[in-house]
């Protein structure tokens, strides 16, 4: 074998083709099987282009259907999260939000509970329409949305309604008497109801001459315990005494009414006592009543021997006189009214708003009875002109209101020689109570020196007058009082809500607009890619 049939045949067992070698096939170029393999190579090499061109159409139209899934997807969910949170805040208000600093526009959890254990239906109604009433104050805006939320916790056992009196005066025909304002709010169940005034919900402070402004507000609270008053099955049947009456009782037999009692004046020189009366009122007499009249009292309170009644004895601090019967009855229970003005000398027990030492005094606790429903028991009962309440039997009676050590009595004929240094005696009582009775069974009198701790001006204020009266009175006539308190709620600068108009327009932006901006921008990346 010579050197280049070596050669050849190492190439052959290496796998390189003659081309590689260098060296030129003596194969024939052209026959059968070459022009087969030339032919096919050829087409092969003519479609390699178009390959190309559909494996890249191919990825352009994956890619765009990719964006046009992900798009509709997003859709889908953006709608599906929509959807399911609108659901849920119907069916489970408390996952409502609320992003104020002090969650002013949500409810707590005893408005909560109170809601949604209602056994009878309850109506909440706004003497305004809503767009009106909510752009009085803001104040008034969160009012309306409390009592709204309360209303979606009821499971429909509390309904929120609003009627323009304005323009609808024919609403306030079953309300004679009761002066009605576009501000009002009417809790009602049955025949029971409640009438709300911008004095009971807010608290106010006076900023220069007639004009005040809102500081915070006990809505919430007020509208918890009307709801709680007027679904009271049990009323106590109550009379009132107007004989002589010398001061007016609108606004206290209103309130009695609003808390449960079914009241009945009666004039006790000529009519009797009437048997279900489980409560007696004595309004502001200005004269005495007859030995008869008081033989009717004491046999009410005497009830046969059973006792368990009560009275309340309101008197008129400008009354002059001696009430002889009136006394008599007040001794036996261990009390007395005194003649002349209670006065208070330290300054920092009188309301800024009163010019003198008789009116706007701060009372203090004497003792704890009466107590356990007032939110902050450094807020104290507030009176105006009172007589002294005198205890004459410390084994029967007890003070429950009195003022500081710094107090006296003024007579009502003092002179230019009376000094009050001189009438200072310290701690006297204007309001106090007697209980009689036996074997558990007892009768209790209350005497208060002064009607004004019961008229709006204080009773409606933001002092205890309302929570410690109204759970004394209760507590008096056998029933466990239902007051609700929470504390009061301030608005910020920095709190946000939001109202319905608003409301409305970001639903539209959140169901609408960004749904068809991401639709809108899925498409236009599939067109862009599809054209490249």
């Amino acid at each position: 074998m010579n050197e280049n049939e070596n050669k050849q045949e190492l190439d052959e067992l290496n796998g390189a083709s003659p081309e590689e070698t260098g060296e030129i096939s003596d194969t024939p170029a052209e026959g059968p099987d070459n022009n087969t393999e030339k032919k096919s190579k050829a087409k092969n090499e003519s479609d390699e282009p178009k390959s190309s061109s559909s494996k890249g159409m191919s990825r352009k139209m994956k890619r765009g259907l990719v964006s046009a899934v992900i798009s509709v997807m997003v859709l889908i969910a953006v709608i599906l999260v929509n959807v399911v949170a609108s659901i849920m805040t119907e069916k489970l208000p408390g996952l409502t939000a609320d992003i104020t600093g002090m969650k002013s526009f949500e409810i707590s959890g005893k408005t909560r509970d109170i809601a949604q254990n209602l056994e009878r239906k309850i109506s909440v109604t706004f003497l305004s329409d809503r767009d009106t009433y909510v752009n009085i104050d803001p104040y008034c805006k969160q009012t309306a949305i409390l009592a709204e939320a309360m209303a979606k916790c009821s499971d429909g056992m509390l309904d929120v309604n609003y009627v323009d009196i304005v323009r609808n005066p024919s609403f306030t025909d079953e309300y004679d008497g009761e002066n009605l304002n576009t501000t009002d709010i009417i809790v009602a169940s049955g025949d029971n109801r409640r009438i709300l005034k911008v004095s009971d919900m807010f608290t106010f402070e006076n900023y220069t001459g007639n004009y005040s402004y809102i500081t915070s507000s006990k809505s919430e609270q007020e509208i918890d315990n009307a709801v709680l008053a007027v679904t009271t099955e049990e009323l106590i049947h109550t009379a009132v005494i107007v004989d002589n009456a010398s001061e007016d009782r609108s606004y206290f037999e209103s309130t009695l009414k609003a808390n449960g009692y079914s009241v009945t004046e009666i004039n006790i020189a000529s009519q009797d006592i009437p048997e279900n009366t489980q409560f007696l009122v004595i309004y502001t007499p200005s004269k005495d009543i007859s030995t008869a009249s008081l033989n009717k009292i004491t046999s009410f309170l005497g009830n046969g021997g059973k006792f368990g009644k009560s009275l309340l004895f309101i008197a008129s601090p400008t009354q002059t006189g001696v009430l002889k019967n009136y006394g008599g009855l007040l001794y036996e229970y261990g009390m007395s009214l005194g003649e002349g003005f209670a006065f208070e000398a330290d300054s920092n027990r009188i309301n800024s708003s009163s010019d003198n030492y008789f009116d706007g005094v701060l009372c203090s606790y004497a003792n704890e009875l009466y107590t356990n429903n007032i939110a902050d028991i450094n807020r104290p009962v507030i009176a105006g002109y009172s007589k002294p309440v005198n205890i004459e039997d410390g084994n029967i009676a007890v003070p429950l209101l009195k003022y500081s050590e710094y107090s006296g009595v003024c007579p009502f004929d003092a002179d230019e020689s009376w000094s009050y240094l001189d009438a200072m005696v310290g701690n006297i009582p204007v309001l106090a109570q007697g209980t009689i009775g036996s074997d558990g069974n007892y009768s209790s009198v209350i005497v208060s020196g002064s009607d004004k701790i019961f008229t709006r001006a204080y009773y409606g204020s933001d002092y205890s007058n309302k929570p410690y009266l109204s759970t004394m009175l209760a507590a008096v006539n056998g029933r466990t009082p239902e007051l609700v308190s929470i504390p009061e709620k301030v608005i910020t600068a920095y709190d946000i809500n939001i109202d319905r108009q608003t409301a409305v327009n970001l639903g539209f932006l959140v169901y609408a607009v960004i749904p068809v901006i991401i639709l809108g921008a899925g498409f236009t990346m599939f067109l862009i890619r599809r054209n490249r």
